[in-house]
């Protein structure tokens, strides 16, 4: 109960963020240059028509009214109607979750290979860590579109064993659906375990340096014990809070892996939108993982606290 005002005040901030992203990102997709009303009526544009569109679809009117206005229905799930397909936001969102969905489930599987990598590196002689190390760094430097069209090439123009377009369909059966996400999840996995591994190896590092390591060493165990069975679980918080904000990186990656590989997401949704200026797709697109994103960094915050408490007693 001592903790109730403290979490009623982390609370507060999380929403009072929402709330000005919510703000941010409706007047920034308000100063999208050009008229989507003289686009959408194309040769049929008669200044009357355009004023009717305008009023049928509200931006006529001021745009902090339309701002509270939007508001007010997103807080009650009425997301407003695509300006392309004029159907409901959501009928166009909801089917296109499920791809973004199983494809940052398929990227999430590499995170067992991550960690294997940092403790792999930390266990390797010197020589064959500090490659490791520079490795991960070109990869970490690396941006997706360029790994993915690499993978592409290797795998599916050169090899032929995977394809270079991933089409996710409902009616596809599960072998179909886990072999066109190897790819994508790969390019993705890639950037995993090198972000992972490294954090990892530097945990462990530091780790090797307290006093428990010495002494357990001094009493004739191996390095790679003492690790697996006492540094691994001293930086288990580490390596948690390391999968949250991962799963929030994730999700500009796939922004940009859906694009290159043709995936029907939330991604190519949100870069289309701004092609066509569906202005209520993009935003509820926008909105959708901010939130996302500080739930994310929110769960991280609530489990690198609990440990901290835990830690003091």
């Amino acid at each position: 109960m001592a903790n109730l005002p403290s979490f009623a005040l982390e609370l507060a901030i999380r929403v009072a963020i929402l709330l000005a992203a919510a703000a941010l990102i409706f007047f920034g997709t308000a100063l999208i240059p050009g008229d989507f009303v003289t686009e959408l009526l194309g040769q049929d544009y008669t200044p009357e028509l355009a004023a009717q569109l305008r009023h049928s679809l509200g931006l006529d009117r001021p745009l902090p009214e339309r701002f509270v206005t939007w508001l007010f229905h997103f807080l009650q799930g009425e997301f407003g109607q695509s300006f392309t397909s004029r159907i409901p936001v959501w009928d166009v969102v909801e089917p296109r979750l499920a791809n973004t969905l199983m494809l940052a489930g398929a990227a999430i599987c590499w995170f067992p290979l991550a960690l294997a990598a940092g403790v792999a590196s930390f266990l390797a002689p010197p020589q064959i860590r500090r490659f490791l190390q520079l490795l991960m760094q070109v990869v970490l430097c690396a941006p997706e579109f360029l790994i993915a069209y690499v993978f592409i090439y290797v795998f599916a123009v050169q090899l032929q064993l995977l394809p270079a377009v991933s089409r996710l369909a409902p009616d596809q059966s599960l072998s179909e659906h886990i072999r066109v996400l190897i790819l994508p999840s790969a390019c993705l996995g890639v950037g995993m375990i090198a972000y992972v591994g490294r954090m990892l190896l530097s945990l462990l590092l530091m780790e090797e340096k307290k006093d428990y390591f010495e002494f357990a060493r001094l009493r004739g165990f191996s390095r790679s014990w003492i690790a697996l069975r006492y540094a691994v679980s001293a930086i288990l918080p580490s390596i948690i809070n390391l999968l949250l904000i991962y799963c929030a990186y994730l999700l500009t990656g796939v922004l940009v892996i859906e694009v290159v590989f043709g995936i029907s997401g939330i991604g190519e949704l949100a870069v289309s939108s701004v092609v066509w200026r569906d202005i209520p797709v993009l935003q509820f697109c926008a909105v959708f993982i901010t939130a996302i994103y500080v739930g994310i960094y929110s769960l991280s915050d609530l489990i690198a606290g609990r440990i901290s408490r835990r830690g003091a007693l």
